[in-house]
């Protein structure tokens, strides 16, 4: 009975000895957070097991202010007592919010002041009801809201994307120093799958508005993809920066691109770079095996100098794009092969092989279409050549070959066609109309060869690629 009564003393002696850690412990821990000038916070406990729990916790310098409601941490007493390196098993935060100041490079906002600390070593982490905000003069750059993250961590100096198990964000904003803003919704991560609700790119002002925020024409463009999958997506990081992006198929359930351009304005005279020189200037490389997106709209529109308005149309988009890398010894082309409808019935066929490693803009082109009502085409061919045509295009195929230059060839065959030819000013020339409508009169097939056609420097691929259509049509037609 003795012997009980003296494990019965010490058991108990033992506990009031734990329990008296832990508080002197926990009163120490306070303490020291507490002489922490640039953090505060509402309530801190940690309990027998050496778990810590924070409440309203406010971290601020020049650089950053972190706002969290909750904070849970896995330390472990024994951990914390005799290892000499911190260990957090897991780390749970609910209602963070990151406000990320970009200052010049001799205000850093971080003392110089050298500490010496116990090296951390993080091994999970969970975070919840996070907003994150990247600010600069008062202006928000980038904003992310709803932000959900689940990770198990090996290396803070080096973490891998591997590592990251789930994602999910409601809502990102990224303004750009140009004048389009880049917005996602909805987005999700988990088995190396990545889904998209929505991207968009859109203009940051109205189409009457924007030309006075530019110097020089520029394109007002408003697009939107929805149901966006990344399969088999991968992120490769080296010393925490993006070393290499690799997936298997992004899959766009449908997509609506609007481009406007008014042309009242000074014509934009910086060259542009091409498709290629932008994928050799990423500072990481990327890896991909096919784009693919089906039941989409593309409107480009056109406010003319006589402030007319010029619309064309192209429904029922299927694209579909293979080879998407910056890879040398990969040695492929970037291949894409698409179809679109320009009017009731019709069919547009296009194929492009482009090298996206040349130093200029190398590709072939092949346009294959049939049962095209030419009227669908006259709001952009009248600005562009003075006429108008009527009647239908039964066949239409152009090759072309660019290497800085382009070369090719243009077959049309027509049926009914008629040409309304105008001046300058507008008036039609009645006389030159009647005479080309009947050279055109009965049904026509005609070849033509284009040579050394150039490319406008300061407009993109696709403007380049229209004109050579339309040089086409100029000489077997117009």
């Amino acid at each position: 009975m003795k012997a009980l009564k003296r494990i019965l003393l010490a058991v108990s002696v033992l506990i009031s000895l734990c329990i008296g850690a832990v508080f002197l412990v926990e009163s120490y821990i306070e303490k020291q957070l507490k002489k922490e000038e640039q953090l505060s916070f509402g309530e801190f406990k940690m309990n027998f097991l050496g778990n810590v729990s924070l409440r309203e916790v406010n971290f601020k310098n020049q650089k950053v202010e972190v706002s969290i409601e909750d904070v849970a941490l896995d330390i472990g007493l024994i951990n914390l007592i005799f290892s000499d390196t911190i260990i957090v098993k897991s780390s749970k935060a609910q209602g963070v919010r990151v406000n990320y100041y970009k200052l010049s490079s001799d205000s850093s906002g971080v003392s110089k002041k050298k500490r010496t600390s116990r090296p951390f070593l993080l091994k999970s982490i969970e975070l919840s009801e996070m907003d994150v905000y990247s600010i600069e003069e008062k202006d928000t750059l980038i904003s992310a809201k709803g932000v959900e993250l689940s990770a198990e961590l090996k290396d803070l100096e080096n973490i891998s994307f591997d590592q990251l198990l789930r994602v999910n964000l409601q809502s990102l904003h990224f303004k750009t120093k140009d004048i389009h803003d880049l917005n996602l919704m909805n987005l999700t991560y988990s088995d190396n799958i990545l889904q998209l609700d929505t991207f968009s790119v859109l203009t940051r002002y109205s189409k009457t508005e924007y030309i006075h925020h530019i110097p020089q024409q520029k394109d007002h463009v408003s697009f939107f993809a929805h149901g966006i999958i990344l399969d088999s997506v991968d992120f490769v990081l080296r010393n925490n920066e993006l070393e290499k992006v690799l997936f298997n198929k992004i899959n766009i359930d449908s997509l609506n691109l609007d481009v406007y351009r008014d042309k009242t304005i000074p014509q934009n005279t910086q060259h542009k770079l091409t498709y290629g020189q932008m994928v050799q200037q990423l500072n990481f490389e990327i890896d991909g095996e096919i784009l693919e997106t089906k039941n989409s709209k593309i409107t480009y529109s056109m406010l003319g100098e006589d402030r007319k308005l010029s619309t064309i149309d192209f429904f029922d988009v299927n694209v579909q794009l293979f080879n998407i890398h910056n890879l040398p010894e990969k040695n492929k082309n970037a291949i894409l092969k698409g179809t679109f409808c320009v009017s009731p019935g019709s069919m547009v066929g296009v194929d492009i092989a482009y090298n996206q490693l040349a130093k200029i803009e190398t590709f072939i082109m092949d346009v294959h279409a049939k049962n095209i009502e030419t009227n669908a085409v006259n709001s952009m061919l009248r600005p562009a050549v003075n006429v108008e045509l009527s009647g239908k295009i039964t066949e239409l195929k152009s090759h072309m070959k660019s290497r800085g230059t382009a070369h090719g060839t243009f077959m049309v065959q027509s049926q009914n066609i008629e040409l309304d030819v105008y001046n300058k000013k507008g008036k039609e020339r009645k006389i030159v109309s009647f005479v080309a409508s009947k050279l055109l009169d009965p049904p026509i097939k005609k070849n033509s060869e284009i040579k050394d056609f150039e490319r406008d420097p300061t407009r993109s691929m696709w403007h380049y690629m229209w004109y050579f259509v339309l040089e086409g049509l100029k000489k077997t037609i117009i």
